[in-house]
């Protein structure tokens, strides 16, 4: 790791244990990421938040002593700078919206692969988003469901092209299956991705989906 890369500092909140391990054992091996500490409940959470100067919460959403969604305006009433990832092996219908709007940046199911946890964790540690690849339907009811802060496109229209791939990636497809999709290459997609979230006046894809979705709603 170069002198310049920030160690990126994790909690995992999970009662099962099995699971919190293994979680632990899977990211042990990723150099920019250090788990520092298992906690078995909110109060275990808390307790962590407090004394490890953190930076991404990976917070199952069931906890014996309360509810993971519960946690979410605890912890960064402790420590604004944290990000925070829901966990579920569940169907998480009910519970993407409340995160959200309680501040979660993230939301995993336990069937990811390391590849996807590692991503989530440095995506939110850098203040993005990050949702796991099958959780576009949810996803969608979610963003449709929150309150717009802008109502339009700043005025500026998208090209169809841009269309499209904003239209696949509202489906939860990543830019190396836009590409395969559209039959181009994840560069041009990476350039038009660019293109589109200063024309939406966003800064990341996650909300660049809620203006496309919502305005499409609206137009509709």
């Amino acid at each position: 790791m170069s002198s310049s890369e920030k160690m990126v500092r994790v909690v995992v909140v999970d009662d099962h244990i099995l699971f919190a391990e293994g979680t632990v054992s899977m990211l042990s091996s990723e150099t920019y990421i250090s788990v520092v500490a298992i906690a078995k409940n909110g109060s275990e959470c808390l307790k962590n938040v407090k004394e490890e100067h953190l930076d991404v919460v990976l917070l199952d959403i069931n906890l014996p002593d309360c509810c993971g969604t519960d946690l979410i305006e605890k912890i960064k009433a402790l420590d604004s700078t944290v990000s925070i990832i829901m966990l579920t092996g569940q169907d998480p219908a009910g519970y993407v919206n409340v995160s959200l709007k309680k501040g979660a940046q993230g939301f995993l199911l336990k069937d990811c692969s390391k590849a996807e946890m590692i991503a989530a964790i440095l995506q939110v540690s850098r203040g993005k988003f990050y949702f796991s690849q099958n959780m576009a339907p949810y996803l969608r009811t979610a963003i449709i469901g929150k309150e717009m802060q802008k109502n339009d496109i700043k005025g500026k229209s998208l090209t169809p092209k841009e269309i499209e791939i904003i239209d696949l990636i509202a489906q939860g497809l990543h830019n190396r299956e836009i590409a395969t999709t559209l039959g181009i290459k994840t560069r041009t997609v990476d350039f038009h991705v660019t293109n589109i979230l200063p024309k939406l006046g966003v800064k990341s894809r996650f909300e660049a989906v809620r203006i496309y979705i919502k305005n499409k709603e609206v137009s509709g």
